[in-house]
């Protein structure tokens, strides 16, 4: 089936769904639920590896809502009912699982490579902070947004993380992927609620990783589904997120399909810089090397300068794989034969026979395309 009209199918199921809800006819629900998760899987499976990795966590979530709704639906009597009673359930707390329960401890320094991505960013938050009467002088606004974005497996969380790390600020990360199970009905509130919290904090960065399932493109003539609502309360939200006196205030979007995004969201005052994330080079990929096979016994003929440089094309997260699986190959032979040989150059050359590198020159293309365009 054309993936329009699965996407139609899912929205329009959705949307009766949550109204029926509403109305209080659960086996009704239920069934609308469970057509929407039936149309997203399948849509999911016509959809690119990344996208498609999240709508099935999207129709999984719509499968269990669709388990749980007679729960659910207590508790909103419930709330109903403490609302009446006086109660104002605008003072509930944001959900734990969004808020990091220890500020990050990772820094710039932990992170192979990507220097121009750094000092992009430090440009951006970092430095606005440390050096506040120089950015007062020069007007230089602190806070704002950043997208980063290129493929999968570079970095894009660590940095993130890192730059809380750096600033030693409360850490809000929210997977685009929960909305549905958490956010049923209440979308739009509960982004407010989330942008109100990280308002009350010192310093607090938002992350939302796969931004792009959050802030898709609107169709022309498409109206009152999900999206079309939390789109705009997104961009509401990012147009009033400028820092105040003693407030800081960053926001942090990553995605692997930046063309994937909303344009309204890409313009200037909201993601305001959008910083390409790419593979590493070969000074990075030897660090990453070092750092994975820190304190692992090497044999003398492995040349960590060459097997870097046979690793051109590969993502972090692939240089990191091969060095654990070397190690695990080595590590189940040493059990089973009872030796302890250190790791060869022999090892590397049978593991990189069966791993390739995640990120084809496909992909590479589409984003040096997309930066082109600006």
């Amino acid at each position: 089936m054309a993936k329009n009209f699965l996407l139609e199918s899912f929205e329009k199921h959705k949307e009766l769904g949550l109204s029926c809800f509403r109305d209080g006819d659960i086996k009704e629900a239920k069934y609308h639920f469970l057509k929407a998760a039936e149309y997203l899987l399948e849509l999911a499976q016509q959809s690119e590896e990344s996208l498609r990795k999240v709508r099935i966590r999207q129709a999984t979530g719509l499968v269990q809502l669709a388990k749980n709704l007679q729960a659910k639906r207590k508790a909103n009597r419930e709330k109903v009912a403490a609302q009446k009673a006086g109660q104002d359930d605008e003072d509930d707390p944001v959900p734990q699982e969004w808020m990091v329960a220890e500020k990050p401890k990772i820094r710039f320094d932990d992170i192979a490579g990507l220097e121009d991505v750094k000092e992009q960013i430090r440009i951006k938050m970092i430095f606005p902070f440390t050096h506040p009467e120089k950015a007062k002088k020069y007007r230089i606004r602190t806070g704002g947004g950043i997208l980063l974005y290129g493929p999968p497996g570079t970095g894009k969380t660590m940095i993130a993380k890192a730059v809380a790390g750096e600033l030693d600020a409360t850490f809000f990360a929210i997977a685009p992927s929960e909305i549905l199970n958490k956010w049923v009905g209440e979308s739009e509130k509960n982004i407010r609620k989330l942008f109100d919290a990280a308002r009350k904090c010192e310093r607090a960065i938002v992350f939302i990783d796969e931004v792009e399932a959050l802030t898709p493109p609107r169709r022309e003539g498409e109206a009152g589904g999900v999206m079309q609502r939390v789109v705009p309360q997104i961009l509401n939200e990012l147009d009033g997120f400028d820092s105040k006196e003693g407030h800081h205030l960053l926001f942090l979007g990553a995605t692997n399909e930046p063309w994937n995004i909303d344009r309204a969201m890409l313009r200037p005052g909201r993601l305001d810089e959008k910083i390409y994330v790419g593979l590493p080079d070969a000074t990075a990929r030897r660090q990453i090397l070092v750092m994975n096979l820190k304190e692992v016994p090497l044999d003398p003929d492995v040349n960590l300068d060459a097997l870097a440089s046979r690793l051109e094309g590969y993502s972090g997260a692939d240089v990191a794989y091969v060095c654990r699986k070397v190690s695990e190959e080595r590590f189940l032979e040493s059990i089973q034969k009872g030796d302890e040989k250190a790791i060869s150059r022999t090892d590397f050359d049978q593991a990189l026979a069966k791993l390739k590198p995640s990120v084809s020159r496909i992909d590479i293309d589409r984003f040096a395309k997309f930066r082109a365009q600006g």
